[in-house]
């Protein structure tokens, strides 16, 4: 089993060009990542104490229109959101939608040294309405 994944954190959030937090527990690195951009970090599994924490920037304002989460179906998360949100498993993927509204969410990605089929690297990325799901 490799000793981490090379996690791609992808920021496709066109039409709200708002900032990605994203921290890295392994490293205690923060990164803030500007929409059309990406960082790639090495995750480890959650029994080595590591996981990914991702939000938005808050401001300004509200977020006009609905975001998608794109996540890997292998990882393991938790999710806190304001008003609706929805889960969507489909295959290799899962799909959470963030309502448009305060972009008051965090989510916290972990990886389980059980999962033996895990890819040696992957991504999650968050965009907007703008994009298709699938695209995000």
């Amino acid at each position: 089993m490799p000793e981490g994944i090379n996690m791609m954190v992808r920021n496709n959030l066109a039409r709200e060009k708002r900032d990605l937090n994203v921290y890295h527990n392994a490293t205690r690195s923060a990164y803030m990542i500007s929409h059309n951009n990406s960082i790639t970090v090495p995750l480890g599994t959650i029994e080595d104490g590591d996981y990914l924490h991702l939000s938005i920037v808050s401001g300004p304002g509200n977020l006009e229109r609905e975001c998608w989460i794109n996540l890997p179906s292998w990882c393991d998360f938790t999710i806190s959101v304001l008003g609706n949100g929805d889960v969507t498993h489909s295959g290799e993927r899962i799909l959470l939608r963030i309502p448009p509204g305060p972009p008051i969410w965090q989510l916290k990605i972990t990886r389980s040294s059980g999962h033996m089929n895990t890819p040696i690297e992957d991504y999650v990325s968050i965009g907007d309405s703008e994009h298709e799901p699938d695209d995000c």
